[in-house]
């Protein structure tokens, strides 16, 4: 079997070139690349490399790092040659710069009026850390605008069932087979708004109309189960981890709800029979279509009154990703687009202070520098067949693409140690199903937990809401995956490899031009991030 891949994949775009033209370090922060215009530093190139690693897999080898270095100093020579020979008057990257720059101005807008505003609590982060170790089970009923919601809500106090209204509102036929009821779902899997429902509604209660990206929701609990191997011991080891996710997740909510406040604001009201003749326009295969269509008001919004037509809005939409176009395919789809450029126009209209910043041009710069290599090495295309995948599992050194060992468990959970102490001298039967666990989800008590023999109860053991109790069954030793397990690891690693060798082959010419000295000696003695 042959295997195409692009030349570039987006994350390898972001990892090469994220580093461009970026600015000196201490003296303490050795050159491990220099060449008359570049410099690669020795932090740069270890958060480079050691990303790469984790995310691949492979072992690391001086011949890796050498490669890898000489990769990053070249394709920075690049940029810097294309910008020499006047790439920036083209017109496919002026069209590049103009949209790069408006995404720009709203991120960096939205960070400084709403992100640098958040902040999250102890209580944020254990919340958030529970919620991650809970699956909920829940039915829910979908309106597309509040009085639909309420009406739903009405008619199911008055007696109806999920069932019922599921049957009468749901196309998807799962859902509406089965009154509603959704696949189980853990923490981050939903709407922000539906989640912090379904994690904090009483289990059975109806919720309120719940305000969503999609509408609104109706939401009752059926289920939440929580693994009781939550200890304040690992919650320590890994607070970091999830401190830096929760503030993350609390700044993409309130992006969302200062998106959702501008559109409230914007009181934006639009031409149904246009949304719905444009909506035929931009169908493929649809060849028919209203010829004046342009020149008619698709939406109106704002005070002082805005108006756009057709033609207004298309404008507007040239900007927007290619993904985000692709969205839409019915009516509600360009509705919520078409909130969205109205929502951008806003912005953009009050960001002139952001645009004549230094941190706006230094960050157009550096992603117009990204574009620069896309553009360079879009072109190019390399082949992994099967066999050289099985070649490279079986040459690998043997502790490549190992599995850690895992330890079955059952549990039963108390509010107090007395409690799990005398069911533990009672001989109480552990009837919940086994799960299995890998040593680092057990935190400090892994090995205690590990050491113990096939059947025995250990603990009890302190967690944040009470006791528990763990039995043990079979242990599964550290192993090496099988080669279909690691197929695609190791697909990726060798597109990888093979793009830098072509990339290393046409900068032969332009490494030599300038000079470029790798201190291999600094760069094997460099030790590399845990």
């Amino acid at each position: 079997m042959k295997i195409r891949a692009r030349r570039i994949a987006c994350w390898n775009l972001w990892l090469v070139c994220g580093l461009l033209l970026s600015g000196c370090r201490a003296e303490s922060d050795p050159a491990v690349a220099v060449s008359r215009g570049v410099t690669v530093k020795q932090s740069e190139f270890v958060h480079a490399y050691t990303d790469w690693l984790l995310r691949t897999g492979v072992q690391d080898t001086p011949q890796r790092r050498s490669a890898f270095v000489h990769d990053m100093a070249a394709t920075r020579l690049a940029v810097m040659e294309a910008r020499e020979w006047g790439i920036a008057g083209s017109p496919h990257f002026k069209m590049r710069e103009q949209a790069l720059g408006r995404k720009l101005l709203l991120d960096l807008y939205i960070k400084q009026v709403v992100l640098d505003t958040v902040t999250v609590s102890d209580a944020d982060i254990r919340t958030l850390y529970a919620r991650a170790q809970t699956t909920v089970s829940a039915r829910h009923l979908y309106a597309r605008t509040l009085t639909e919601a309420l009406e739903l809500r009405q008619r199911l106090q008055g007696g109806q069932s999920f069932a019922d209204l599921a049957h009468e509102i749901f196309r998807d036929p799962d859902l509406r087979e089965s009154g509603g009821l959704l696949p189980p779902f853990t923490f981050d899997e939903m709407d922000p708004a539906f989640e912090e429902a379904a994690f904090t509604l009483p289990i059975g209660q109806i919720s309120e109309p719940v305000r969503t990206a999609q509408g609104y929701s109706l939401i009752r609990v059926e289920e939440r189960f929580t693994k009781p191997i939550i200890t304040e011991s690992d919650f320590q080891s890994r607070r970091p981890h999830y401190e830096a996710y929760a503030l993350e997740r609390a700044r993409r909510i309130a992006r969302r709800d200062y998106t959702m406040r501008l559109v409230d604001k914007s009181k934006i009201v639009f031409n149904d029979q246009v949304l719905e003749a444009l909506i035929v326009r931009i169908t493929p295969g649809n060849e028919a279509f209203d010829q004046n269509l342009d020149s008619r008001e698709i939406l109106r919004y704002g005070d002082p009154l805005r108006v756009w037509t057709v033609s207004d809005f298309r404008e507007h939409a040239r900007f927007a990703s290619d993904r985000q176009r692709a969205q839409v395919r019915t009516v509600a789809d360009l509705r919520d687009f078409a909130r969205g450029l109205v929502v951008a126009e806003q912005v953009l209209s009050t960001g002139q202070t952001i645009r004549d910043s230094q941190e706006y041009r230094t960050q157009l710069r550096k992603a117009m520098d990204r574009y620069i290599v896309e553009y360079l090495q879009s072109a190019d295309s390399v082949d992994i067949t099967d066999a050289e995948l099985r070649a490279y599992y079986d040459h690998a050194p043997a502790n490549e693409f190992m599995r850690p060992r895992q330890i079955a468990l059952r549990w039963l959970f108390f509010t107090t140690e007395a409690e799990a102490n005398a069911a533990k001298n009672s001989g109480m039967a552990f009837t919940g199903p086994e799960e299995l666990f890998f040593a680092h989800q057990l935190g400090p008590r892994s090995n205690e937990i590990f050491d113990a023999s096939e059947g025995a109860v250990v603990g009890p053991l302190e967690t944040n809401d009470g006791w528990i109790l763990l039995k043990t069954g079979n242990q599964y030793a550290e192993s090496r995956q099988s080669f279909p397990e690691a197929k695609s690891v190791i697909y990726f690693a060798l597109v990888e490899e093979k793009q830098r060798e072509i990339r290393l082959a046409g900068y032969a010419e332009l490494i030599s031009r300038y000079g470029l000295k790798v201190d291999e000696g600094t760069l094997e003695k460099t030790s590399l991030l845990d």
